[in-house]
């Protein structure tokens, strides 16, 4: 193995070592919302999720033109720092933001522990989902409860 490809293993690896770090950042600041922010963190998330498949390469959402030149660009980054604010809907968005940007960059990675990464972040994503399909079942079981007993009220 030349030189520069260990230097670039190294860097990949030290990179899956840091997005792991904040994954529980991540997971800590989901757990912490009440129910019905966690179902709005849900919904931003496929929303960016969404978003950044449309991009070329989708692990460079939300990273500036200027950054554009890097490996990983900037996106988890700045989603990172919105998770760490004190202004709750930042926060949310951050956490979509993040989410995104690492299940791409993840998805196409062949870096030593990205495979892993990928299933937890996809894991953190299928919960987001559970959460917002409930809130949708819930709202529809309430939807069709007030029918019913409107019709039986009629």
């Amino acid at each position: 193995m030349k030189p520069i490809q260990v230097v670039n293993r190294i860097l990949a690896m030290t990179r899956m070592m840091k997005l792991g770090r904040q994954l529980r950042e991540i997971e800590n600041a989901i757990f912490a919302l009440p129910a019905p922010m966690g179902r709005q963190v849900a919904s931003i998330t496929a929303r960016e999720l969404e978003l950044a498949s449309r991009c070329d390469p989708p692990w460079m959402y939300g990273t500036p033109p200027e950054d554009e030149t890097t490996a990983w660009g900037s996106g988890a980054d700045i989603g990172i720092t919105r998770v760490r604010s004190d202004n709750p809907q930042v926060r949310m968005r951050g956490i979509g933001l993040w989410l995104a940007v690492i299940y791409h960059e993840t998805n196409a990675s062949d870096a030593p522990g990205a495979a892993d990464l990928h299933r937890q972040v996809m894991r953190v994503v299928r919960q987001l989902k559970e959460r917002l399909g409930e809130s949708t079942a819930t709202t529809e079981s309430a939807a069709s409860d007030s029918s019913s007993t409107s019709a039986a009220v009629a």
